[in-house]
């Protein structure tokens, strides 16, 4: 006996399936845009804290507060090193992109920076300082690069602090550190303030950071 298809039973089965797919896509979407909002918000209080510790170290340079402004300055940039692994979890696991977002991230980078170096100067603070510059576009030495740099810091009994830089971005404040520091490829690594362009090795990185 012939089976007849009952095509509105498929018709509605295949409705009801585009509307889950339709529906998961849409809910995954707010829950990104989420995601990206409640990260900008972090990214501009952490901000605002580093800049209300760079004024405190303007107004007050004595090397007897040198304790205070290193316990701040550190618990701060061990924040801000927790939102640029979100940022690149949201970025590389999940493909959300916000320009933006990172360029605000980038200038959060360069306010830690700048405060490392005057912890430096004022507090003989002997703390590694590297810029990391690398590209998202035609690097295939890029993200080696940047595992590396992890791993040797990882390894380093000194304080190492790193700050990444997408040089393709965009961004007026990576775009003003690779000017001064003579970057012209990715990638390239800057150590208290020696350019090393190019790829640098894994024992090379343990060599610099062991000064």
């Amino acid at each position: 006996m012939e089976r007849k298809v009952s095509w509105p039973l498929y018709l509605t089965a295949f409705v009801i399936s585009a509307i889950i797919f339709i529906a998961g896509i849409y809910v995954g979407t707010i829950l990104d845009t989420a995601q990206v909002g409640s990260l900008s918000s972090d990214v501009n209080s952490l901000s605002r804290e580093l800049s209300t510790v760079q004024v405190l170290m303007l107004s007050e340079e004595d090397p007897a507060f040198c304790p205070v402004y290193e316990e701040e300055f550190l618990k701060i940039d061990s924040e801000r090193e927790k939102l640029g692994y979100e940022l690149t979890y949201l970025e590389e696991q999940k493909n959300v992109n916000s320009p933006e977002l990172k360029k605000d991230y980038f200038i959060l980078e360069a306010q830690s920076y700048f405060l490392a170096k005057k912890l430096q100067e004022v507090c003989q603070d002997d703390s590694i300082l590297v810029l990391y510059f690398y590209s998202n576009d035609d690097c295939p030495d890029c993200a080696q690069q940047g595992a590396d740099i992890l791993s040797a810091r990882d390894a380093s009994s000194k304080n190492v602090l790193i700050y990444s830089f997408d040089g393709d971005l965009g961004s007026a404040m990576a775009e003003g550190f690779m000017t001064q520091y003579n970057v012209t490829g990715y990638p390239s690594v800057v150590i208290n303030g020696e350019t090393h362009s190019s790829y640098i090795s894994p024992e090379e990185l343990s060599a610099e950071f062991s000064k």
